[in-house]
C-alpha cells in the first residue's frame, strides 16, 4: 500500500467518525494489526494492542457514567447488565462495521486469509481507535464521540440479535484466549424421529461449560453457545 493510499484511507476514517487528529501516527497506530507490524518490521515498529488495551478502559468508564447519567433511576443490576450489552464484543463490533473500521485494517497475509469479517478484529480496532482518540485528544472527545453510539445502541443490539451467530463468535473468542476451540457434546436426544429435541453441552477448554436445547442438533448448539457467551458476559 502506497504512503498516499493510506493518508487518503485515514482522512476518510476521520470523515466518517467527525474527528480530525492532532498525531496522524496514532491512528495509523490504531489500524495496524500485530500481524502486518510483525511482517513489516521496518517501517511499521508498533501496532494497535496498547491502544487496544487503553480503549477498552475508556469504553467501560464513559459507559457506565452514559447509563448512570441516562437512567438516574436505575438500579446497580439493571445497569451492569446494560454496560455489559453495550461494551460486548458483538455491539462494538457493529460500531466497527458502521464506521467501516475494517477497510482500514492493516493485516499481516495470514489474518488476510481469515478475512476483514471476524469479529474479534473489529471490536479490537474499534477500541484502539478509541484508545488513539483518547491520547490525541482526551476523555471529553471520546465523551462525545460514544455519546452518538450509545443512542443507536438499542438498535444495533437489535440488529445484531437478528442475524448473530453465537457459535462463531464463541469460536473466534476461545482461539483468542486458549487458541482451541468449543468442543460440543450431544448430552440427551428425546422424541420420534420427526420430532427430535437436542440437549447439547459446550465446553472451552475445560474452564467453562455451558448447555443448550433445539428442535435440531445446530439449533441446539447455537443457544449452547449462547449461554457460554452469556456467562463470559460477551453478549
Amino acid at each position: 500500500m502506497s504512503t498516499s493510499q493510506r493518508q487518503n484511507d485515514l482522512k476518510l476514517v476521520q470523515t466518517l467518525t467527525e474527528t480530525k487528529f492532532k498525531d496522524i501516527r496514532l491512528l495509523n497506530q490504531a489500524f495496524t494489526h500485530r500481524s502486518f507490524s510483525n511482517e513489516i518490521s521496518t517501517s511499521y515498529d508498533s501496532d494497535n494492542e496498547r491502544l487496544e488495551f487503553l480503549g477498552d478502559s475508556v469504553l467501560g468508564l464513559l459507559a457506565a457514567e452514559y447509563l448512570y447519567l441516562s437512567l438516574p433511576k436505575g438500579k446497580e443490576g439493571k445497569l451492569a447488565k446494560l454496560k455489559s450489552k453495550i461494551v460486548s464484543m458483538p455491539a462494538i463490533a457493529a460500531i466497527a462495521r458502521k464506521y467501516q473500521f475494517p477497510k482500514f485494517l492493516l493485516l499481516g497475509k495470514g489474518e488476510k486469509e481469515k478475512g476483514e469479517k471476524n469479529t474479534n478484529l473489529q471490536a479490537d480496532s474499534f477500541e484502539a481507535f478509541l484508545g488513539a482518540l483518547f491520547l490525541d485528544q482526551g476523555l471529553d472527545a471520546c465523551r462525545k464521540f460514544l455519546k452518538t453510539n450509545f443512542k443507536k445502541m438499542d438498535q444495533l443490539l437489535e440488529e445484531i440479535e437478528e442475524t448473530k451467530d453465537y457459535k462463531t463468535i464463541l469460536q473466534e473468542y476461545c482461539q483468542k484466549k486458549w487458541k482451541k476451540t468449543p468442543v460440543y457434546r450431544v448430552v440427551s436426544e428425546d422424541g420420534p424421529d420427526h420430532e427430535k429435541y437436542f440437549q447439547v453441552v459446550v465446553d472451552l477448554d475445560g474452564s467453562l461449560s455451558a448447555s443448550g436445547e433445539g428442535k435440531n442438533k445446530r439449533a441446539a448448539e447455537q443457544n449452547a453457545a449462547k449461554q457460554a457467551l452469556v456467562r463470559l458476559k460477551l453478549v
